[in-house]
């Protein structure tokens, strides 16, 4: 596995945040990272298929089950689930073997198209993007020099989704991105052989969602590339809501918040953890 900074950065650079306060964490099972395949209904109940590290799975889905969507630069809303596009990054909760909740998060793209050819499309600039699911139907009949409206995988070159159009998209607004590098001092008892991750609300406070690098001296690191002003809410975990950090008398702690002030390129943040949910001080 590559490095934390290359692991799960691409999702958090979505995270455009509101200044307000948010609640401690509700603690959901861990998301599984998957890409969707297709929705299907038997017998009144609806079925989700995914891909995922072990292959395809089909989840039915509890009947109160939520479905979100984030763009850059936006906010959360609810979705329906038919509207979820083939090939589209999710994060999907399971619990007592159904769906309770599918978050998706997508950077939107308008450029043009000079060149689509074996599921490529180029742009002007000689950008490239590999087009799937929905986007690689959509693409196979693009006329030339299309104006293009693509959903991308965030922090990739591969767009699933795409609108045509014989003239531009409005440009959305692109806000500069900061390399923000954080180190986390943690207690000496910590076990050597656990890792060190941080939850946020940008991956819907899965306990495990960002694998941090060990340094000498106690120290863990990650690097994540996020838009410059705004805001992100987490905590320090290892791996579950069982082994998340509390202060020095074991009650939990209000959430972190890292607010990107930087006008350069870079930010460092340094905090300590007083001690774990399941450990003495």
């Amino acid at each position: 596995m590559p490095a934390a900074c290359l692991a799960l950065a691409w999702i958090l650079a979505l995270a455009v945040m509101p200044a307000h306060a948010l609640p401690s964490p509700t603690p959901l099972p861990n998301g599984i990272h998957a890409t969707f395949v297709a929705l299907s209904e038997e017998n009144g109940i609806a079925y989700l298929t995914f891909l995922a590290e072990g292959g395809q799975t089909t989840l039915p889905m509890a009947h109160d089950a939520v479905v979100r969507e984030r763009a850059v630069g936006g906010s959360w809303k609810a979705v329906q689930a038919p509207t979820l596009r083939a090939g589209a990054p999710l994060i999907v909760f399971e619990s007592a073997g159904h769906v309770v909740q599918i978050d998706t998060l997508y950077a939107e793209i308008a450029t043009r198209f000079i060149i689509v050819k074996n599921g490529y499309g180029v742009t002007p600039t000689g950008d490239i993007y590999r087009l799937t699911g929905s986007a690689a139907l959509a693409g196979a009949s693009l006329p030339p020099d299309a104006y293009v409206l693509l959903r991308v995988t965030p922090g990739t070159v591969t767009a699933y989704d795409l609108q045509a159009s014989n003239t531009p998209f409005a440009q959305a607004a692109q806000l500069p991105k900061v390399t923000v590098t954080v180190d986390v001092l943690v207690p000496l008892n910590t076990p050597p052989t656990d890792i060190v991750y941080m939850s946020t609300d940008a991956l819907s406070w899965t306990p495990n969602a960002v694998r941090m690098s060990p340094l000498p001296g106690n120290h863990w690191t990650v690097t994540l590339s996020l838009t410059q002003g705004s805001q992100l809410q987490y905590k320090y975990t290892r791996g579950s809501w069982t082994t998340d950090e509390r202060d020095l008398a074991g009650n939990e702690i209000a959430n972190r918040t890292l607010t990107v002030t930087s006008k350069g390129p870079t930010q460092k943040i340094d905090d300590m953890v007083a001690r774990w949910a399941d450990r003495s001080s």
